[in-house]
Parts: C-alpha cells; structure tokens; sequence
C-alpha cells in the first residue's frame, strides 16, 4: 500500500506527467473491478448492514449514462480469479486477513470500506442490463485491459498502479482524477466531455532525459507493485538521490537512479553488485526478470471477443485444463469465476461478511450448497475421465475462525440425482428437469417453479430464504424472516416504474431514514448467511445453465432498509402494519409468506408465528393498533402532500409531533399486550453469541 501511494504522490506533484485533459469522443477500455469498487465507496453507500444495491444499480446507470453523453465507447475488463500462483495466492491470503480486520472493526462502529459480498455478480448483472460491451477475464486482467487499448490506441481507466508502468499508446484515466458526475459542455466545439487527468510513460521517461520505459518494470518490482516484496534493506537509501519534497523522494531518487542506466540489463547487474548475500541476488535477479516479462505488451486475446465472442486463446498454465465449453459462459460473466479456482486449483479464498465475530462464519451455513457445487465440478469430471470407484474429491476452503483466516478440506458431494451418466463435459445439455430437481434437492424444498405461487423474479429468493431457515445458526427470529418479506416486497415493487407506486410510503422512510443506531449483531449475523446463502445458490444455479428464473439481484436485499424494519417489527409494530393502505405489498407478503411456509415443517411453522400471534393479543388490542397504523399513514400522506410549498422550499411539518406520539402509542400498546404474555421465547435463553460446531 505505501508503494502505491508513493507512486501516486509522484504523479500528483509533476504536472508534466499528470496533464488535463477533456475526454471524449473515443473508446475507453475500463478496469471493471476497479469501477466497482471506486462507485461503491465514494458513493458512500452501505456497508455495515449488507449493502445498497438498489442504490448502488442507479450508481452504475449513472456512470455510463454520462460515458454515452460524451460519445465515449466503454469496454469493461474484469478480472477473474487471481488464484493461478503461489505468490499471487500469498498475496490474496494477506488481502483476506486485511478484509477480516476491516469487516470486524465495521462490525463495533469504526468505519472501514468492506464490499458487500454480492457486488461484483450485481455489478456483471447491470452490465449486461445496460448493453455495456465487458468480458470476464479467466485470470488477473490487468495485462489483458493494458494490452487491449495498446491495441486500440485508447486509455485505460482504473486506480491500479500497474497502468503507471505499462507503455500504453492511449494513456492511462486514473479514476480518482476522472470527473465523470461533471459532464461539461465545451464552449469551442458545443460538446460535452469528462474533465479528466491523462498519464503518460513518455512523459514520464522524458523528464529524466528520455529514460528507457524499458526500465520502468523495474520501478515496479522495486516498489512491490506487483506483490514482489524485495527488502528496501538491501538496496542504498534511493532517497539519498533525489531532489524533491520528503513525500515522494524515495521514487524521485530511484527513478533518478536507473535514468542513469542505458537499459535493463545494466540495471540489474548494478543491482546484484550491491547485494552481499548470494541467495539475495538470485531472489532479486528472479524477481526483476519475472517483472519485466509481466509488464511487457503484445497483442491482445480478448479484442476478438468483443467483435465474434472468440474466447481467450492464451490460458495461464494452471487455467488450461478447463473444459473448452466453461470458456464463454465465464467470459460472458454467466458462469461465477469461483469455479476457476475449484477446478484448475481445488482451493477457494471465502468472502467475509460483517458479521458477528463471536459466532462462527456466516459461510458456514451454505458450505452444503458449495459441497454439491464442489462434487459437479470434481466428481462428474472425474468420473467422466475414468471409470473405476472415485476417490473422495475435495477442496480446500479458506474462511475466518475468529479474527484468523483458516483453511479446512472440504468434501465435494455428488448429488443423488447424479446418475452415471451426468457429466461437467455435457452438463448444460442435461434435460432441465433434472438440473432442476439437483438444484432443488440441494436447497431442500420441493415446490417446482411453475407451481410456486410468486413471481418468477421472486423464486430464487423463495427457495434461497427456505434453505436460510432451516441451515441459519443461531436460528433466525421471526422478526428477521419478516423484515427479509417486507424487504423483498419492496424490493419487487420498487424495481419497475409501474409498480413503484405501490411501495407503502412507511417502507420508503424507514429506507431513507438516517439513524445512529449500533449495529445489531444478531441480525447483521442472520442476514450474513442469508445472502451468503443467496450467493452460493445463484453459483449453483448458473452451473446448471438457471433451471431457475434469474431475478434481478440488485433489488433482492436492501440492508439498510431490512435492518429498520427488524428494529420496527421488535418494538411490536407487525409487518402487516407496516404495510398498510398498499393493498399490492400485503397480497405479495402474503403469497411469499404461504409458499415458504409449505416448505417448513410444523415446528419452525409454529416458531415462527409465535411472535405474529401470541395469545395476549386480544381482538380489542388488535383492532386499536390497527387503527392507530391507519392514522399513522394518513398522517405520512399528509406530511408528503405538504412537503413542500409551490416554490419548491421546505415548508414546516405541522403534524410531526402529533405523528410521534401515535407512532410511540403503537409501539406501547404492542409492548404492552407482549408483557402481559405468560409464555416464553421457545428458542433457548443461550440463544445470543451462540456458536456451532
């Protein structure tokens, strides 16, 4: 990381190499991973409670609409799974460590930037959604997004230091400098542009005497840029050399340095002479020659996908062993880049959720889910290769335990519908039914798709939160599979114009209410699992070519919004309340409600409708909530109808108090009627900070 920041110092403090420029009219080659990332957090979106995705999608559409107003081209490049070597799986071991530390410390109150776990398959979503031409890369894509606008003659854009070290005939956007929410119209040419500032390695290298950009590869290894970590102890104090401000003198003297040297060669050899330990120059004369094959440009193998989807025809050496039909799904962003790792590496690095560091990880709860993704990848390959017994298959996950990361071999599971004749060679060309029925099988339900009564852009989530229920641990409270169906019914509602209408108006300012609430562990725990649940079926699901309607993930969960409904519903406000006069969202909540219930056995039935309907409630006490709810939202309509005044300016609620102490009685009389309730939780007082085996 001090690297990074040294370099883009460096670049800040020299206008000559960081130049303005007004980009337009032109293709852009885009760092995908890169753009997710940098629109998540300086959008200042949620992170604690799960993610804003829905947010997040108008962030995206945003961006591109604005790209479009400039008569910029997109081409997003996204990296695959960076798994394919020691030192690169090294590397990701430590990231994963930094992300546990980030999510734990989220997790208490501190802020940190933490992904939530779903952003990069809503963001593959969108693209395809909003027609953005992009390729999933098999690996690492930093050479490959380099390589392609070298081809193209265009820039890149991205926030990667490696773009500083590649020759690229375009230039390189950092994206931190590109402007794009301030579109400008340019007065010479009536065009719009985006205010950018453009890099160049020739400018660079000609600020110390035309310096052979061949020695720039060297800078980076130096500077651990690409995950080479070369003791600084080794070398002279390069700052020694420099004539500039404190902040950037060690690159200022390095580059100084090695604009001495006519090229690479000559560098290294001055390099070892400074070495005293033998095993240290063969270390160092490895790691710079390994460097300089890295950052070197040749034609690129993704530019014939974007004209004829022609798959990459150069596969790292691990990566070659896929099988030839996974290629274009998993360019296409229609495969999840996670098989890559389980075939080609038989090991996977799990996302970290914030979550409940006291209880176990929230992965835990789908790892039955990924054992039969593990067992159609390992074992109907296997068996497709050979026909004797196989030998139990598994694959190394590596997920939290405590604040550690740790790694444990896990068994893949052929499903028990996987007749002898089911094969990953030919397993998109199995009959749908039986892609199906594994799929259903491994979530434990039953209804099929055409008899479940909810919308197909509903199902998934249906058949997703079922499993939860029953694999969740510590079990869900009620108030947690509530809030999940009020969640999706906003959600439904929300997605499409039409019906965005229906949305009850006491869901839409719970969503956009800001509250300095700790963060409840408990639920933050539940929901972790639900969308690590989530996130694992539509990976199955994708592998069995979506036997199941693919719905729109982005309005699937709300965290923000699922986590005020829960702090609602446990002051004793019910779902139903919270959406009243929305006769649309009550029907929708009662049919997900219905079908996820045929699906429990009597006792979690009873469980969970023991907070909904508990004996104390008399009819009286029922029908005066009731009533109070229906007050409280003519008072939201009359707050929303004289929310302004006809100039546009906020105009006084006059009702606010009066809506305060109805919203406060609510609350009272649900409390009132649960105290007077002799029976108890039928969960175990030992419910809190539990933990399982």
């Amino acid at each position: 990381m001090m690297a990074v920041n040294e370099l883009k110092s460096y670049t800040e403090s020299n206008k000559c190499i960081l130049m303005k420029h007004h980009f337009r009219d032109s293709k852009l080659v885009i760092d995908g991973c890169n753009l997710y990332h940098t629109l998540y957090f300086t959008s200042r979106l949620d992170q604690e409670h799960g993610g804003e995705y829905d947010t997040f999608e108008k962030e995206v559409s945003h961006f591109f609409r604005n790209l479009r107003e400039c008569a910029i081209k997109p081409y997003v490049v996204l990296s695959g799974e960076d798994d394919i070597s020691d030192k690169m799986f090294g590397a990701l071991k430590k990231r994963a460590n930094i992300r546990i530390k980030k999510a734990h410390s989220l997790s208490r109150g501190c802020p940190r930037n933490v992904l939530p776990i779903l952003i990069k398959t809503v963001f593959i979503q969108l693209l395809r959604k909003l027609k953005v031409p992009f390729i999933q890369c098999v690996a690492k894509a930093d050479w490959e997004a380099a390589a392609l606008a070298n081809e193209w003659n265009c820039p890149v854009l991205s926030n990667s230091t490696d773009f500083y070290i590649y020759d690229i005939k375009g230039g390189f956007l950092p994206l931190y400098r590109f402007q794009w929410r301030n579109v400008t119209l340019s007065k010479r040419s009536d065009k719009k542009f985006v205010p950018a500032k453009l890099f160049s390695v020739e400018k660079l290298c000609n600020t110390f005497s035309a310096m052979n950009k061949q020695l720039l590869p060297i800078l980076a290894t130096m500077l651990g840029i690409n995950n080479t970590e070369l003791d600084r102890g080794m070398f002279p104090n390069w700052a020694k050399f420099s004539v500039s401000a404190e902040e950037i003198r060690y690159v200022d003297g390095l580059l100084r340095w090695l604009s001495c040297f006519e090229g690479p060669v000559e560098v290294i050899c001055a390099l070892v002479g400074c070495i005293m330990n033998p095993d240290d120059s063969a270390t160092v004369i490895k790691a710079l020659t390994e460097g300089l094959q890295v950052y070197s440009l040749a034609p690129s193998s993704i530019a014939k996908f974007f004209i004829s989807e022609k798959t990459q025809s150069r596969l790292p050496g691990p990566l070659q062993s896929l099988p030839e039909w996974t290629l274009k799904p998993l360019a296409k962003g229609k495969l999840n880049s996670m098989i890559t790792d389980i075939l080609a590496m038989q090991r996977i690095i799990l996302n970290i959720s914030v979550e409940n560091f006291q209880c176990c990880s929230s992965n835990l709860a789908s790892r039955p889910i990924r054992q039969v993704i593990y067992g159609l990848l390992q074992c109907t390959r296997k068996k497709n290769s050979s026909g004797d017994d196989l030998p139990e298959a598994e694959v190394e996950e590596y997920d939290r335990e405590g604040l550690k990361l740790t790694s444990s071999r896990v068994a893949a599971v052929l499903p028990s519908l996987a007749i002898s004749d089911l094969h990953l060679e030919t397993l998109w060309e199995t009959s749908w039914h039986l892609r199906l029925q594994i799929f259903l099988d491994t979530l434990g339900v039953s209804q099929v798709p055409e008899r479940l009564l909810v919308l197909p852009s509903l199902q998934l989530a249906v058949y997703v939160t079922c499993y939860w229920l029953k694999h969740a641990q510590p079990e869900p409270r009620p108030e947690f599979f509530w809030a999940l169906l009020v969640g999706l019914v906003y959600g439904e509602l929300s997605r499409d114009p039409l019906t965005e209408k229906a949305v009850p108006k006491r869901l839409k300012n719970l969503k956009s209410r800001k509250e300095e609430t700790p963060l409840d562990l408990e639920a933050a725990h539940a929901y972790s699992q639900w969308q690590g649940s989530l996130r694992d079926s539509i990976c199955l699901s994708q592998l069995l070519n979506n036997p199941v309607p693919e719905p729109e993930y982005a309005w699937l969960y709300s965290g923000v919004l699922v986590h005020a409904v829960t702090r609602e519903l446990k002051k004793g406000i019910s779902p139903e309340s919270l959406l009243a006069k929305a006769p649309h969202a009550r029907q929708l909540y009662q049919q997900l409600r219905e079908a996820m219930e045929l699906e429990l056995d009597d006792d979690m039935k009873t469980r969970l409708r023991a907070g909904r309907e508990r004996p104390s409630d008399s009819p009286a006490g029922e029908k005066c909530a009731d009533d109070l709810s229906t007050m409280f939202e003519h008072l939201i309509d009359t707050e929303e109808e004289d929310d302004e005044d006809p100039r546009g300016r906020r105009k006084k609620i006059k009702g606010s108090k009066r809506e305060d102490e109805m919203y406060e009685q609510t609350c009272s009389i649900r409390t009132r009627h649960r105290s007077r309730s002799h029976k108890t939780d039928p969960r175990s007082k030992k419910y809190h900070n539990s933990c399982w085996e």
